[in-house]
């Protein structure tokens, strides 16, 4: 089940991020520059007039544009720029940080670390995911759980069956000598792989 928890660290993973980052930076930038490439290619063949600090200027619409532009929204380009980073830091910071948990809960089952839960932030992405992989390992942890309880009541109840005793002689008794020491060592077997794990709820 998630819960909620806040992250002071915004880079959880820095070259996941960073990559997401800069793709999302260049995009912008990208459609920005095609739009004003876009402008320039449909006024290449004007000319304008500009009038500055007393001075008429004439050149090229595109030129001129360009150089207006830059000039008088300068502060307003890099202000864009830098909200673009952050912007692009904050969504990635919410794929990103389930991304990490998913992996450390992963690495934790393949170290037959069954106690590990995921939890995620409320705008975090991934909910149904990490629904999933908890609930696999609530149904792995208590069907490990059964198998111990099977284990351990096979191994009672060859405890309880003397074959000593029996009237069963001759080859018989060899055969199921044979039959009893096979189930043990199984039964062993079984019960070194669910010791293995670190279940829930232990």
């Amino acid at each position: 089940m998630t819960r909620q928890h806040k992250r002071k660290n915004f880079f959880i993973k820095k070259n996941f991020q960073g990559k997401l980052i800069l793709s999302y930076f260049l995009f912008v930038s990208g459609g920005g520059l095609f739009f004003v490439i876009l402008l320039g290619a449909f006024s290449a063949d004007t000319l304008t007039i500009s009038y500055s600090n007393h001075d008429l200027q004439f050149g090229q619409t595109p030129v001129i544009l360009l150089k207006k532009i830059l000039a008088a929204h300068w502060i307003f380009i890099a202000s864009g720029a830098i909200f673009t980073i952050i912007a692009a830091m904050l969504i990635t910071h919410r794929i990103a940080g389930p991304l990490f948990r998913f992996e450390t809960t992963l690495d934790n089952m393949l170290h037959k670390d069954l106690t590990d839960g995921i939890t995620l932030r409320t705008k975090d992405d991934g909910k149904e995911l990490a629904e999933k992989i908890n609930d696999f390992n609530r149904e792995l942890s208590t069907t490990f759980k059964n198998l111990r309880g099977c284990s351990n009541a096979i191994s009672s109840l060859l405890e309880q069956a003397n074959i000593e005793s029996s009237d069963i002689a001759g080859e018989e008794l060899d055969e199921l000598k044979g039959i009893f020491w096979s189930v043990k060592e199984n039964n062993k077997k079984i019960r070194a792989i669910c010791s293995a794990y670190t279940l829930r709820d232990e």
